[in-house]
């Protein structure tokens, strides 16, 4: 099986070397073995075509079926690069101000004391909204919110945690209240305006909603460790409250087709792209030390021959699965890597989505 389905992925044009794509499903193999991940997903793309893409293991364990290059997986906080998406295509249209109090565009938001709350800050996290109320089971939570302004309300009337623009202070409430402002800035609800202005254009079927009452057919069963680290099914929870930091759903190559069509700015303009992407200081012009732009982790990456790579990314725990995905601008690469079994330390996942690119990047560094 393993042998047909590397055949088919070598099929895509324009095809890697043989034995390129040979030794990049070799070290995933080897990688999926020792982290006992069921089932694990790639793709890798060069400007418009995604060239090579291969699946591997299972989608339940009990079931035994096949992960194929369709599985759909979750992506947890890889979600927020859509978010940025939908961003950038309002940036462009001169629709919403990054840096403008958030109340123009949700105005039942309270003001804060503490400062003013800005697109810009909610989308690099330095807004100082607290994070999930754990012990409340904000995380582990079981309710459909008919909207993303129920989602809002849980938080809204919280004090900051830090003034905005003096801290980088992660917490998936910012992308919940940029979601809010992206709504009033287009005049649609979230999810349709994700999907007719980043999604649909691209022909990206899978991507969408992480519903709990009606999951995508071609879902994975997502797992967790239990007794001896052993993989044991995740609870299925609710995540429409949270749809614009960790509520959608994917494949590689439809990840990739996104990522290739971002590089050919296809999805926003390259002067937004550059917005989007370069890291956000503070307030006073320290470095935050997050590596954190609008919605992307973007700076350098080294490989193993010690060449540098300019790179965008963001990573993704969602429960039961774990997610990368990776631009390399210069290279004009993309990689994404999606499995369905959310381990720790999450940089191992990032890892081995790192080596799958190294299969395909140029021995040189490529220059803008």
């Amino acid at each position: 099986m393993f042998a047909g389905a590397l055949l088919f992925g070598l099929l895509l044009l324009p095809q890697p070397p043989p034995l390129v794509a040979q030794r990049a499903a070799a070290d995933l193999l080897a990688f999926q073995a020792e982290k006992r991940i069921p089932g694990l997903s790639v793709a890798v793309g060069r400007d418009d075509r995604v060239f090579w893409s291969e699946a591997f293991g299972v989608t339940d364990l009990a079931a035994k079926t096949p992960v194929t290059r369709d599985s759909v997986f979750p992506l947890g906080s890889t979600s927020k690069v859509l978010t940025s998406l939908a961003l950038g295509v309002l940036l462009d249209e001169g629709k919403i101000a990054l840096d403008a109090p958030v109340q123009r565009w949700v105005p039942n938001f309270p003001v804060k004391p503490e400062g003013v709350i800005t697109p810009r800050l909610l989308a690099t996290h330095q807004a100082g909204l607290r994070d999930y109320d754990h012990a409340a089971g904000e995380y582990d939570n079981l309710r459909d919110f008919a909207s993303v302004a129920a989602a809002v309300d849980v938080f809204r009337d919280d004090p900051l945690v830090f003034a905005p623009g003096t801290r980088h202070g992660y917490s998936a409430y910012h992308f919940v209240l940029l979601s809010a402002a992206l709504e009033g800035a287009a005049g649609q609800d979230f999810l349709t305006l994700v999907r007719q202005r980043v999604t649909a254009p691209l022909g990206l079927e899978a991507t969408g909603p992480n519903r709990r009452a009606t999951p995508h057919p071609k879902l994975v069963t997502g797992y967790q460790p239990g007794m001896f680290g052993l993989p044991t099914p995740a609870p299925r929870l609710d995540v429409s409250n949270k749809w614009a930091a960790g509520g959608f759903v994917s494949t590689p190559t439809e990840m990739v087709r996104l990522g290739l069509a971002v590089l050919e700015e296809k999805v926003v303009s390259p002067r937004v792209l550059a917005e989007l992407t370069t890291v956000q200081k503070l307030a006073d012009g320290r470095d935050s030390g997050s590596i954190y732009a609008l919605g992307w982790r973007a700076g350098t990456w080294k490989d193993s021959r010690g060449v540098e790579h300019r790179v965008f990314h963001h990573g993704g725990v969602a429960n039961g699965g774990l997610s990368f995905f990776v631009l390399f601008p210069d290279a004009r690469l993309a990689v994404s890597l999606l499995g369905n079994f959310r381990f720790e330390p999450f940089g191992d996942f990032a890892a081995a989505a790192y080596r799958v690119a190294e299969h395909f990047l140029p021995p040189t560094p490529a220059r803008p």
